[in-house]
């Protein structure tokens, strides 16, 4: 009985060994696929671009160079040119979108809360984007705001005189409408995000500011705002993060032509046109510009509310 036992007990270690062999080849045959994708598609992509900042093609082939900043700054130093305009259209696109959307999502997603008188249509307009796709949206957006669509109809039929506005043709709206667009589709993920945080909150805690006699608008500043300054603040900073690269819908509206061109699908237009090293110093440039600006904007909204866990 005692020789079967200890016959027993090397046959088990050796059972438990190969499971753990095996499971840790399965581990990190599961892990390789990713860390794979890593070296290659962000290591290497991106330490290939710093590289190709740096050089240039020429006749005699390809060398190193500072040229490809030079001509950035030279660029950018010529007023109302591509380049400088691209990044006047971009911190407008961050402008809208995020300094002014974000607060106002905030107060809609507030205001969706409270279940107030509309409030479900509200949710049906602002989610709509959400679930339409892109292009679709765009196209049924191109409609409406054509030379003859319901737009310019409704604003004859106001002011009683033919109105033939090109919203999206015409340099002198057609930024502006783009605008608008970012600014309505902007909505549809920060509400779900903002509701999400906000029906989060222990309800007790509400009650119990209604009992005090709280207004909404200290319910909304001084009581929701620093419960849910957590996802506030995650998404202020990566709209930072996301600054210099958000090319807007610029590529399903007017590719970068009538005065709307961003510093982000000037890049991709770029690489389009099979030039690959302006792209890449100009792409190094606003990283070394963003990257630092994210880390003070993270610093500054700590500073301002502290974390609040419940």
């Amino acid at each position: 009985m005692s020789d079967n036992l200890a016959q027993g007990i090397p046959v088990k270690k050796k059972t438990l060994q190969s499971r753990k062999i095996q499971r840790g080849f399965f581990i990190g045959l599961m892990l390789s696929v990713g860390i794979i994708q890593f070296l290659v598609f962000w290591v290497y992509v991106n330490f290939n671009s710093i590289l190709m900042a740096f050089q240039l093609q020429t006749r005699e082939g390809l060398i190193w160079t500072f040229e490809n900043f030079s001509r950035f700054f030279h660029e950018l130093s010529i007023a109302d040119f591509e380049l400088d305009l691209a990044l006047k259209n971009t911190l407008l696109l961050f402008v809208v979108g995020t300094v002014i959307g974000l607060p106002t999502s905030l107060l809609f997603s507030y205001y969706l809360y409270k279940k107030i008188l509309f409030s479900k249509f509200f949710r049906v307009i602002f989610f709509l984007p959400s679930i339409i796709s892109a292009a679709v949206l765009v196209a049924l957006f191109r409609y409406m705001l054509a030379v003859d669509g319901p737009v310019n109809a409704i604003l004859s039929s106001i002011s009683g005189k033919v109105v033939d506005i090109e919203w999206i043709t015409d340099e002198a709206y057609s930024m502006g409408t783009i605008l608008f667009y970012v600014f309505w589709t902007g909505f549809g993920s920060n509400i779900v995000l903002f509701t999400g945080a906000i029906h989060r909150i222990p309800q007790d805690v509400l009650e119990y500011a209604r009992l005090d006699g709280v207004s909404m608008t200290r319910e909304l500043l001084q009581i929701i705002v620093p419960l849910i300054w957590p996802t506030i603040s995650t998404l202020l900073v990566f709209a930072t993060a996301g600054l210099f690269t958000n090319s807007g819908p610029i590529l399903l509206f007017t590719q970068g032509q009538h005065k709307t061109m961003t510093i982000g699908y000037f890049i991709f237009d770029q690489v389009q046109n099979n030039s690959y090293y302006y792209p890449a110093a100009i792409g190094l440039i606003f990283t070394a510009i963003g990257f630092p600006l994210v880390i003070i904007v993270k610093w500054l909204l700590g500073k301002i509310l502290e974390d609040v866990e419940y």
